[in-house]
């Protein structure tokens, strides 16, 4: 097991890509602490967990507050007796034009998505640093990397995320805290549901010609929170189908020699 004997904390484990990051780290041994602000769904989670026969427990905490922020890092050392991986999931979504997006609404993503991020890292780091070890993992996505309409809250927060990663990284790698980011591309989950114009639009721009699962953002996580990432930091990894890297796409049949 490649996780046997840590300590993880997930934030937003009750959701899509929280649970399964965490059931993922629990299959692979380590013991989880699953924090939501909706706690039956934190509960549901850890309950997936431990019939699944892994180690897990929720607590409630809302990152918005930045006392849940400093509680759910502290509960995971209180009851697993250190904190060896942090998972920044917790967030929320906007899908709304800029010249409509209300001061209310582009502070409350910013507070959830950046500074609950900031909050929980800067925690977790502040123990890591003190038993020299530590993966501090963020998530992004893509909206943080392109400029999609309807995201001018939402796309900010996550690039906001991904540059904290390369701050964290240059700051914590010396002390033995890698910190790394992933920036998931089209995945239903619950916070990124898309009508199907938008759902279309997506699909006829992904090489791999489908979306994604939670369960591949899950293994990339598995993957930075492990041993074998050992030098590798202030890295944000997309896992998009080829999404990001995607230039012209056109039927292959229109391809003439010298053209």
């Amino acid at each position: 097991m490649r996780l046997q004997g840590k300590s993880a904390l997930v934030t937003g484990a009750g959701g899509g890509l929280g649970g399964a990051i965490a059931r993922r780290f629990a299959a692979e041994g380590a013991s989880v602490l699953c924090s939501d602000r909706d706690l039956p769904k934190a509960e549901a989670t850890v309950a997936a967990i431990a019939k699944a026969g892994g180690t897990a427990s929720a607590f409630p905490a809302d990152v918005a507050v930045a006392a849940d922020c400093e509680a759910q890092v502290a509960e995971t050392v209180s009851r697993y007796c250190r904190i060896d991986i942090a998972v920044n999931n917790a967030g929320i979504g906007l899908h709304r034009l800029a010249l409509d997006t209300s001061l209310e609404d582009w502070e409350r993503v910013l507070r959830i998505n950046l500074t609950g991020s900031f909050l929980t890292a800067q925690a977790a780091a502040r123990r890591m640093v003190a038993q020299e070890s530590g993966r501090i993992i963020q998530i992004g996505s893509i909206s943080g990397q392109r400029g999609n309409m309807g995201g001018v809250a939402y796309g900010a927060s996550k690039a906001a995320v991904m540059h904290l990663c390369k701050v964290l990284a240059v700051e914590l790698s010396g002390k033995g805290v890698m910190v790394n980011a992933i920036a998931p591309g089209p995945i239903e989950t619950g916070i990124s549901q898309h009508g199907p114009t938008r759902k279309q639009g997506y699909l006829d721009r992904i090489p791999a010609g489908h979306y994604g699962t939670v369960e591949a953002v899950a293994n990339a996580a598995l993957f930075l929170a492990s041993d074998e990432c050992e030098w590798v930091t202030g890295h944000v990894l997309n896992v998009d189908g080829g999404y990001g890297a995607a230039g012209l796409a056109y039927d292959p049949a229109e391809i003439a020699v010298g053209n």
